[in-house]
């Protein structure tokens, strides 16, 4: 059978919540319009099957090395919520079943099989996969997406055991394109895995020349076609193989939304010779139910097939692969000595589940924390950070910064002592990276200043004041006045007020210096900002210069 899928696309197809949420398994992530010719990349319609419908699950396909591709080499895109892994060594499946999901007629095949899965894609090397590049179309995509093997029936009756160890999320998108791009409709994605998979499984080899396949050339596609367990169809054949731009090749395979994302093998040597992408309709209506769409071997549309060489063109100009490539990838670069790399998930926005780093910070000092905006900060997803003080407030805090959905924020210290990051995801989502922190040391502190006033009407300096701010350290003590301090000078009755960093008066003084000079002192126990406060006795009018000094 035959279907122009995408996930969006067959989901905007269904009627009623129910039906949504089975359709979820049969298309890409994002809708796309209805193709024109040649038919916009990623795009589905409804599952078709040409002339007999050939599709076998794995346990009856009589072809040894297909079954291990499907066994080994197969997987199926599933959304989170699409399975059950309370229990790690009995996963089960959510889904409703394919007869619920599009309403099927009862003369219909495989009516009672799951649904869960809205794209396929294949192992190709120990940590990665190749798929459509309409199922995955970006990082927080990527981050919500589990790659799940094993998910085929070994009998009429049952579904292979699925364990949490046949469980893979994407750590991040290796090489994609969804585009038209210098004349070649192209639609590919190759995904890195949370871990190897190897030698649990076993990559499926992948054709290395980039030449045409033959018309009449038989294929076989795997994967899970409107989202239910594995299937083989070996019966397709090439019906044009577009030499000229060799990006595509359009087959006879019966296919359907969720197999977007498959690998399609071409029989002489077994290897993976294209990724499934788009297809024609895959279901029509017969009263009050629906059926498969049956066209001729020749009639139709026919299925597109992306050629498997510029995904792994792609692949080998940029992270490389020494079986794919011939060459080993690129070393990461080793992280700062002032970072920390995390993984984590449903952390309430970096309130709980999170990973966390003490640092001894001394007031003064400006630290800057981020996944992104530093040198060696990365991020996976929708990264969360907190800074926590030492009283256990939050001191700052950031979501979205770098134009994205990484995180950076700059905080100075006021008091020292121990400060704590937390790394978290935004919501309950699921994130990562590489936490960078980076100190400003705070300026050396200034040994004293002066100013010149001249007011009137102050009020005992409560109004009508001429007003300077001061920066202190912590334990850091301050003497200023009009008199008495080097520099300063007065001129009637001078008053002199000082506020703290709160913003509340801590110290004042009227008469000094046995006359009508002021002057006082005072210790900050927190660094800040104070503000001197220059005026004159009740409503006079006095003048001078305000000179301060610190210890």
């Amino acid at each position: 059978m035959k279907t122009r899928w995408i996930r969006a696309s067959a989901r905007a197809q269904v009627l009623g919540s129910l039906l949504c949420t089975a359709l979820a398994a049969g298309c890409g992530q994002e809708a796309e319009d209805t193709p024109a010719s040649p038919p916009p990349l990623g795009e589905s319609q409804a599952p078709v099957v040409y002339g007999t419908d050939d599709r076998m699950d794995v346990y009856a396909h009589p072809d040894a090395t297909l079954r291990a591709r499907a066994q080994q080499a197969t997987v199926a895109l599933m959304n989170p919520s699409d399975f059950n892994a309370t229990n790690p060594n009995n996963v089960t499946f959510t889904a409703s079943t394919l007869r619920s999901a599009f309403n099927l007629c009862s003369t219909e095949r495989f009516l009672e099989d799951p649904t869960p899965a809205f794209c396929s894609g294949t192992l190709i090397d120990d940590d990665l996969v190749l798929t459509a590049g309409h199922c995955v179309t970006s990082a927080s995509a990527c981050t919500n997406t589990r790659l799940v093997f094993k998910f085929y029936r070994p009998s009429a009756t049952t579904l292979e055991p699925v364990t949490t160890a046949d469980i893979f999320s994407c750590t991040s998108i290796v090489a994609r394109q969804q585009a038209t791009v210098n004349g070649r409709n192209l639609d590919y994605a190759i995904l890195r895995l949370d871990r190897a998979a190897t030698p649990r499984f076993a990559p499926a080899p992948v054709r290395a020349a980039r030449t045409a396949l033959a018309a009449g050339q038989q294929v076989t596609v795997i994967g899970s076609g409107s989202g239910i367990p594995f299937k083989i169809d070996s019966g397709g054949t090439v019906r044009d193989a577009r030499a000229d731009t060799l990006d595509y090749f359009i087959a006879n395979t019966d296919t359907f939304g969720g197999n977007s994302g498959s690998g399609v093998y071409e029989m002489s040597g077994y290897t993976v010779a294209g990724i499934l992408v788009r297809g024609e309709t895959d279901y029509a209506s017969n009263g009050s139910c629906r059926v498969v769409n049956v066209c001729t071997q020749t009639g139709c549309r026919g299925e597109d097939i992306t050629y498997v060489g510029p995904a792994i063109d792609a692949l080998c100009a940029g992270a490389g692969s020494l079986r794919l490539c011939g060459s080993e990838p690129p070393e990461p670069p080793e992280p700062p000595a002032n970072s920390f790399t995390y993984t984590a998930t449903n952390t309430n926005s970096a309130q709980q589940n999170t990973t966390n780093k003490v640092l001894a910070l001394t007031a003064g000092q400006t630290i800057t924390v981020g996944t992104c905006g530093l040198t060696g900060a990365t991020a996976s997803g929708d990264t969360y950070l907190r800074l926590i003080a030492p009283g256990g407030s939050v001191a700052a805090s950031n979501d979205d910064a770098c134009s994205g959905q990484s995180s950076n924020f700059a905080y100075t210290v006021p008091t020292s002592g121990n400060y704590e990051i937390r790394a978290g995801c935004y919501s309950s989502g699921s994130c990562g990276g590489t936490v960078v922190w980076a100190l400003t040391e705070a300026p050396p502190p200034s040994t004293g200043g002066s100013y010149a006033f001249s007011a009137s009407n102050t009020n005992s300096a409560q109004q009508n004041t001429v007003n300077q701010n001061v920066t202190v350290s912590a334990g850091q003590k301050i003497t200023l006045g009009t008199c008495e301090v080097p520099g300063s000078t007065f001129s009637g009755d001078t008053y002199v007020r000082l506020y703290g960093v709160s913003g509340a008066q801590v110290a004042s003084n009227d008469d000094a210096c046995g006359g009508a000079g002021s002057n006082l002192t005072y210790t900050a126990p927190t660094a800040g900002t104070l503000q001197i406060r220059a005026g004159c006795y009740q409503n006079k009018t006095c003048s001078g210069t305000v000179a301060w000094t610190f210890q």
